[in-house]
């Protein structure tokens, strides 16, 4: 059977372009018997005519398939439970070869990928109305806090009916940022869904149930309690079915993640991020005609309140305030007050700050440490009892690692050289930093370093002076001191030479 382009470009020559039989059997070396038939022949579809009809025999790839088609069942299970450990094309060619079986790696491959084609899932398109559904995931991006690469988490967050976002970082995934997120999102979008849809995080769930049941951490329950709204939890490794806020996860870091955030810290990162999200409601989202924020503004009639009362939602113990001025959580100390020593303190955590209350009143307010055995320490916690002890003011542990700058320790090496009481002196600058701002402080030392003799009082005296407003210069007015205002005589210059004379 002679190839189909053959039998074209023969009968192109021949019937179209008029050529003989003789010349086109001589020009493709073949018979005018052959090149006539050829002619003759109907045109026929590119197919091959012959079609095998016993099935091709493949012994080694029969002996192999039983393992494949059981590989692949399991395969089934661990995509729920253990994903990342599922049999690769690779890993059951691996374990054919040690099988006996001497079946080619590209054979294995290709069979597998044939039966994942065929079993790949479809979806139902979703709708949801206004105030009906809102989505939270965490995702990881990497940031830099001053100067420094920290990898973080972020919560994100969406609401499905008009598409806005919501974005914040924190220092962890604990329960307590996992909650926080979502109050600053609903203060956020001004109000509350009637449903939120979450993947299984630890922050929420204790245990999985059948379906979509879930066993609830308390703490969670009096959240959603509290805001009144219904949590749903997809299925394990189903995370198509909060397919939109895991898609925000990747947008949120390639748009607003790149380049890498800087701040001081998270809080000055996260007003960023809040800026984002409040410009990212100008967008039109695909198949919709109107801007997010026009949705949000019609949505916003749709959810819930806010409650009255926010709720605390983070960790909340009575401590102990030691004699060193510090209270223990978690494994770290943090300074309080020294007058406090002895007694019993509040103390409430969230993600980002440590604070402590005697009774309702805030005592200390510090960063919350998440390293272990740290000590977090405010000098001015100090300056009470360093008064009393100056000796201990070169060494106090609080003013090494404090936030003062380096011209206070010029300052009290410069006092200590002067006069015996030279770290007493210095105590009482400290003393000063308590009613007014550390820098009003160090620029009075640096004053009145440079007039010589100096000591405390001298900088209270240029920080008094310095905060008296300055007295307001009236200019005149000529109608309140009308004698001013005649015409004065001319002096007589010669009473005033009878003076030079000189009498007997």
């Amino acid at each position: 059977m002679y190839p189909v382009a053959l039998r074209d470009e023969i009968r192109t020559w021949v019937l179209i372009q008029g050529k003989s039989q003789r010349a086109a059997a001589q020009y493709f070396g073949l018979s005018r018997n052959t090149v006539a038939k050829l002619l003759l022949e109907e045109p026929a579809p590119p197919e091959r005519r012959y079609q095998r009809q016993a099935g091709q025999k493949t012994p080694v790839r029969d002996a192999a398939l039983p393992h494949i088609e059981k590989w692949l069942q399991e395969n089934e299970w661990l995509a729920r439970w253990a994903p990342k450990q599922c049999w690769t094309a690779h890993r059951m060619w691996v374990e054919l070869r040690k099988l006996g079986i001497a079946i080619g790696e590209s054979t294995v491959r290709l069979y597998v990928q044939e039966k994942q084609h065929t079993t790949k899932p479809a979806f139902v398109p979703l709708d949801f109305a206004p105030g009906e559904r809102a989505e939270f995931d965490f995702g990881e991006a990497t940031v830099q806090i001053k100067g420094q690469l920290v990898k973080v988490p972020f919560l994100a967050g969406r609401l499905r009916f008009c598409g806005a976002m919501f974005v914040e970082c924190f220092p962890t995934q604990r329960q307590e940022a996992f909650l926080l997120g979502q109050r600053h999102a609903f203060e956020f979008w001004g109000g509350v869904p009637r449903m939120v849809v979450y993947d299984n995080l630890k922050a929420a769930v204790l245990q999985v149930l059948k379906g979509h049941s879930r066993r609830e951490h308390d703490v969670f329950l009096h959240f959603h309690s509290v805001y009144r709204f219904e949590a749903l939890f997809a299925n394990v490794h189903a995370g198509w079915e909060k397919g939109s806020v895991e898609n925000l996860v990747g947008y949120a870091r390639r748009n607003y993640l790149v380049p890498l955030p800087e701040g001081t810290d998270l809080e000055a990162i996260n007003v960023e991020l809040r800026q984002n999200c409040l410009a990212d409601q100008q967008r039109v989202m695909a198949g919709r005609n109107d801007p997010i924020a026009r949705r949000l503004e019609f949505e916003r009639s749709h959810l819930g309140p806010l409650p009255t009362h926010a709720p605390d939602l983070g960790p909340i113990a009575e401590v102990l305030v030691h004699s060193t001025g510090r209270v223990r959580f978690q494994t770290n100390d943090y300074s309080a007050p020294i007058q406090y020593a002895y007694r019993r303190l509040t103390l409430k955590a969230d993600p980002f700050r440590v604070r402590l209350y005697a009774g309702e009143t805030l005592v200390a307010d510090h960063p919350r440490s998440y390293e272990k055995r740290q000590v977090i320490e405010d000098w001015r916690h100090y300056v009470p009892l360093l008064l009393h002890k100056s000796f201990a003011v070169p060494w106090a542990s609080a003013l090494r690692h404090g936030d003062l700058p380096s011209s206070f320790e010029a300052a009290r090496l410069e006092l200590v050289a002067r006069r015996p009481d030279g770290n007493r002196e210095f105590a009482r600058l400290l003393e000063l930093c308590l009613t007014h701002e550390v820098q009003a402080v160090e620029a009075a030392i640096a004053l009145a370093r440079g007039q010589g003799d100096w000591n405390a009082d001298t900088v209270r005296q240029l920080l008094r002076w310095a905060a008296e407003p300055d007295a307001a210069v009236l200019p005149l007015d000529p109608a309140r001191y009308p004698a001013y205002q005649g015409s004065a005589s001319v002096p007589n210059l010669s009473a005033y030479n009878q003076l030079l004379e000189v009498r007997p």
